[in-house]
């Protein structure tokens, strides 16, 4: 696999016991409610609460909204919304790229990672959870210009991109692995080695540190970086090592953490969209659509008007509504949208497996 998948999207629907997830405002936010009285984490932390607060309540919804061109706004404009523009996270997902050699190849995000159709412009917000050198692998390559590059419709069309989708999305499991055009969303080096080998050469690594962001378009083609091969056995030793004077760590409340023995590189990444983002309609499994149908199609001001905050608005501010109404979607529709997001997943495996089949027979 490409990553430990750490927290599976959409984290902002996950509970909100802590201080931090009850408050619309940084400065009342109070983190040290989430420790006992020795300083230590409490058992109960939401750690989800942090990723809501960078994802809605910092300064990084403004600069998502910034570069999606929204008209710069006074406080009051910002407080009353008068001319009614909004931007509203679209999903969001934290993962990990572990020493394992395959990654997924040069791509943008289809439906299942951005849950919008290919007329709704966005802007990933990409976070560096750990440290990320250059050198040695394990992080995140741009192909700078691909997005207004000539040959970019070609490399969504090889790559079966949200672009090329039906107007209506797809009807069925096998109408979707059918008719979706090209080899896979991963596998670009395969089916059109000449626009791999360009956006090799156009590719930019950054050497990233804990905190840094990378802002990007929705439409920017971009991969991980799979670690160097010598770096991964150099670790590997290492974690024998480590394993047999009984040093190494482990795991924390069921997710993977990192120990300085084993090469693990977190990154969050909060895709975002403007309110007006139309939600795909169709065959997938985007859970506002599994709970009702009828929020494929709806822009995503709409969903939240007539069905919840599935998408929950990061500008000109969050909505404090919104946040108490994420209660109820997470107690009542989102353990049912998740079972049907697992029965629609169970129906896909077969497709997947045949056509893993034929990329590596």
């Amino acid at each position: 696999q490409q990553f430990y998948t750490m927290k599976m999207g959409p984290i902002l629907l996950e509970n909100l016991s802590s201080s931090c997830g009850n408050f619309t405002d940084n400065e009342n936010c109070d983190d040290t409610a989430n420790t006992d009285d020795d300083g230590e984490e409490r058992d109960d932390y939401d750690i989800s609460a942090g990723f809501r607060q960078v994802a809605l309540f910092s300064a990084v919804p403004q600069f998502a909204a910034e570069l999606l061109n929204f008209p710069l706004r006074t406080r009051e404009e910002e407080e009353n919304n008068n001319n009614n523009q909004t931007v509203r996270l679209l999903r969001d997902i934290l993962l990990a790229k572990d020493d394992e050699l395959y990654v997924c190849g040069w791509h943008v995000d289809d439906t299942g990672f951005w849950p919008a159709i290919a007329s709704s412009p966005g802007v990933n917000a990409w976070f560096a959870v750990d440290d990320m050198p250059v050198n040695g692998g394990g992080g995140f390559a741009l192909a700078v210009g691909s997005h207004t590059a000539p040959w970019r419709d070609e490399a969504y069309y090889v790559t079966g991109s949200t672009q090329t989708f039906p107007p209506g999305g797809f009807k069925s499991a096998e109408d979707f692995f059918s008719n979706r055009t090209g080899g896979g969303t991963c596998n670009i080096k395969q089916s059109a080695p000449h626009l791999h080998r360009r956006m090799e050469e156009t590719k930019r690594i950054y050497d990233m540190q804990k905190g840094d962001i990378i802002f990007h378009t929705r439409w920017l083609f971009h991969r991980t970086v799979p670690f160097d091969r010598s770096l991964v056995m150099k670790h590997r030793q290492e974690e024998r090592a480590a394993a047999l004077s009984g040093s190494i760590g482990g795991d924390s409340g069921g997710i993977k953490t990192a120990n300085k023995n084993e090469l693990l590189y977190r990154r969050y990444s909060v895709r975002y969209g403007p309110g007006n983002a139309e939600i795909p309609r169709g065959y997938g499994t985007e859970l506002s659509v599994l709970w009702d149908p009828k929020n494929g199609g709806r822009t995503a001001d709409e969903v939240a008007a007539l069905d919840g905050p599935w998408y929950p608005q990061s500008y000109p501010r969050a909505s404090e509504n919104e946040i108490q109404k994420l209660r109820e979607l997470i107690a009542e529709k989102l353990p049912v949208a998740n079972r049907r997001r697992e029965e629609r997943t169970k129906e896909m495996q077969p497709f997947l497996k045949e056509k893993a089949a034929k990329v590596n027979p």
